[in-house]
């Protein structure tokens, strides 16, 4: 009986490394405005209580923190953020995702490349919008 939940349960998951387009749109949406350096489009994308955990072990929370975050990249000279998904789920008005992530830091003309794992939620909105409502990623040594 045990073994068919298990392979029922297994059946009902997608593929690995198999998600549908809402996911691929909202990483280049999300990508698009972080490229451009467009902090009032980046946060827009974020709930208004969202949580973020930038891999150092600490967690910020609301769009104002999360501002000063990626104002903070922004002014380090960070940008071609690329996010490739390993893994998503969408389910009705939820999604998420764990993705592999990497950027470019540009400082007094030496580029430094960055790459790390991220998981993210993203809640779609009464306006039909996606938000993200949970972040956090880490970054390889």
């Amino acid at each position: 009986m045990r073994a068919c939940v298990l392979f029922a349960l297994a059946a009902s998951q997608p593929a690995f490394a198999q998600h549908d387009k809402a996911v691929d749109d909202a990483n280049a949406t999300w990508n698009a405005a972080f490229n451009k350096g467009d902090v009032p489009g980046l946060i827009a994308l974020y709930d208004e209580k969202a949580v973020v955990s930038p891999g150092n072990g600490k967690t910020i929370q609301g769009r104002a923190e999360i501002e000063k975050l990626f104002k903070s990249y922004f002014d380090a000279g960070v940008h071609d953020h690329t996010i490739d998904v390993v893994s998503a789920r969408h389910v009705g008005n939820v999604m998420y995702e764990t993705a592999n992530w990497t950027a470019v830091a540009e400082k007094d003309g030496k580029k430094t490349p960055y790459k790390g794992v991220l998981l993210k939620v993203m809640v779609k909105g009464a306006d039909g919008k996606w938000r993200t409502t949970a972040h956090t990623w880490n970054a390889a040594q």
